[in-house]
């Protein structure tokens, strides 16, 4: 016989009392969260001595602050300026963006020479911002490299492509061009230039070509001449060759862009990847040196040689999205100089706003179950599209798991209203329709009590058909059993499971008012959008099962190597993550609240 133990979430009390009367600690829990958070870059970019020897004065810094803060407060009076400069300082040093400086020695050999301001002159726009005349440079055609893909352009277009390589040699005339193309027209028109060097490549295999140009450059950086249609001097190949050689850490730097009929963008995204979901959001939030960061670029852009690889297994249209990601999550960062200008063409935005399987590999390869683009366009994908299953030794379920859960619920609540029994949601699912208004992410199972004196339906062979033929098993069931086994039956679907577990009777029938105690009357939660029979007051239920801090997160007792699920619950903390698995790590959101964990 089974012994029931429940799974929860959250639980035990912590005082946070003197964090709430003290406001001015909790600024320092920011500082000491931005520390946590941005360990892997410090990891990434540092040796370890430096890193060890960072976190060493980190730790000093703040214990001070600490010490200082504490001073306020039995003094009852408002931390000083000082302080909170000396918190600045601790920030910057955790934060990239806010660390970045640019680099100004004058003995070093430069890539490109510096720029100074000359001041407003609207009447000569190329004269306000002017490259100074500095010795201690490379010569550029050692610096960078065009490359220049067209084996996507449709014929019509390929008149442009001559345009193209005749404003690059006319604004950087030493400098070597590597062109990508399926055309002999286009291989004809390229032969009168001596710095171009043509490769022909099939017109499917776009990232084959980048990957072929990238291979033949020599020089540390190249221009990724994506989609253009013309080239000028408004391209400013210097000023993005300049940010990435003095800000550290920047390793893409890209501009603007206008189409054929004039529409301008300043081409910088912002990308979230959590909770298996990829958000596009065009814009930015921090800016240095006239540039904005950004995760994503639209046009083309400047980087290093060594960085630039597309992945040649995926379509067309998601190449870039998937470089960008890759980098970034490695810790590079990405700026966008609105001032340099490309003239582009997209080729690819419409279907990748209308087409969602030009989509579809790039979420298996992410394990993605949504891809949200700027204009409110999304795109969903199911568990069987990304090839994930729903086994619970994930760090955070995917969200097509969850869906698949709340539709198990419905199901199951279906065949029991057809059949006039009765269950309600147990232990920690009911604290996730509490919580979460479904499963909780980080759950191992899901939990129902029901009727027993109707559990034996689970073992007949028509009730197991007609769950396996709806896409769920029933196992490991057990028999009620008089003055014995009260029954068990565990409803499995794509590796998880829902434990089903008989009771003598159910809270909605034992609390109730009388008149509320029919089955149509039960308490129901929201479960996904499904009404789901519920403990009488869930709320109630949680609280007393789980004890102090329920609405804080914790994990399961099985993650945290407890004896049952009885326990006094450690909540406000995840443990970290057993495996790297970035955005499906739940030791990267907060422990407590729902909305962090929300899609929008």
């Amino acid at each position: 016989m089974k012994v029931r133990l429940g799974t929860v979430m959250s639980i035990f009390p912590q005082s946070w009392g003197v964090m709430l009367i003290a406001c001015p600690i909790l600024v320092l829990v920011m500082v000491m969260s931005l520390f946590v958070t941005s360990s892997h870059w410090i990891e990434s970019y540092r040796p370890c001595e430096e890193t060890l020897k960072l976190q060493e004065n980190l730790v000093n810094e703040l214990s001070d602050i600490h010490q200082q803060l504490q001073e306020f407060l039995l003094l009852k009076k408002e931390p000083s300026k000082e302080l909170a400069e000396q918190l600045e300082e601790v920030i910057k040093q955790l934060d990239k963006k806010e660390a970045v400086e640019s680099v100004g020695n004058n003995d070093a050999i430069l890539d490109v020479c510096p720029e100074v301001y000359k001041g407003t002159n609207l009447s000569s726009p190329e004269n306000v911002w002017v490259m100074t005349n500095c010795t201690n440079v490379k010569p550029l055609d050692s610096v960078v490299s065009v490359l220049v893909n067209t084996v996507a352009y449709p014929k019509q277009d390929e008149g442009h492509i001559e345009t193209i390589i005749k404003g690059i040699t006319e604004t950087y005339p030493t400098v070597q061009v590597y062109l990508a193309t399926g055309s002999d027209n286009v291989i004809k028109a390229t032969r009168n230039y001596k710095n171009v060097d043509v490769v022909l490549i099939d017109k499917v295999q776009v990232a084959k070509g980048w990957n072929i140009l990238v291979r033949k450059a020599s020089t540390p950086y190249v221009l990724v001449a994506r989609d253009v249609f013309h080239f000028t001097w408004l391209t400013q190949l210097e000023r993005q060759i300049r940010v990435i050689s003095q800000i550290p850490y920047v390793e893409v730097a890209g501009g603007s862009y206008r189409n054929f009929s004039g529409h301008w963008k300043a081409g910088c995204v912002q990308t979230t990847m959590k909770n298996y979901v990829l958000k596009y959001q065009e814009g930015y939030l921090h800016s240095k040196n006239e540039c904005m960061f950004c995760d994503y670029l639209q046009g083309p852009f400047v980087t290093k040689t060594s960085l630039f690889k597309l992945d040649e297994m995926l379509p067309n249209e998601v190449l870039f999205e998937d470089w960008f990601s890759s980098i970034v999550q490695k810790g590079s960062l990405v700026m966008s100089c609105p001032d340099a200008m490309y003239f582009t063409t997209d080729y690819w935005s419409y279907s990748k706003r209308t087409d969602r399987d030009v989509w579809t590999p790039l979420a298996k390869k992410w394990q993605l179950n949504k891809v949200l683009l700027p204009e409110g366009i999304k795109h969903s994908f199911s568990c069987t599209d990304i090839e994930v299953t729903c086994e619970p030794d994930h760090e955070l379920l995917p969200l097509c798991c969850l869906e698949w859960y709340a539709d198990a619920l419905a199901f199951f609540q279906n065949f029991t209203e057809a059949h006039n029994l009765t269950f309600e949601l147990d232990c920690g699912s009911a604290l996730g329709g509490v919580k979460f208004k479904g499963l909780i992410a980080w759950d191992i199972d899901g939990d129902l009590t029901f009727l027993y004196t109707g559990m034996n339906i689970f073992g007949e062979n028509r009730t197991i058909d007609y769950f396996q033929n709806n896409g769920y098993k029933l196992l490991s069931f057990e028999p009620q059993v008089q003055g014995g086994s009260a029954g068990y039956v565990n409803v499995h679907f794509n590796g998880f499971g829902i434990e089903v577990w008989g009771m003598g009777d159910l809270t909605n029938k034992r609390y109730l008012p009388s008149e509320l105690q029919k089955y149509e009357t039960y308490t129901k939660a929201n479960i996904e959008g499904y009404w789901i029979n519920t403990p009488f007051s869930p709320g109630l239920f949680s609280r007393n099962r789980y004890g102090r801090e329920v609405l804080k997160h914790s994990q399961s007792w099985r993650r945290t190597a407890s004896k049952d699920s009885w326990i006094n619950y450690k909540s406000g903390r995840f443990m970290p993550c057993e495996r790297s698995s970035g955005y499906g790590c739940v030791h990267d959101f907060p422990a407590d609240g729902n909305i962090p964990f929300s899609i929008t």
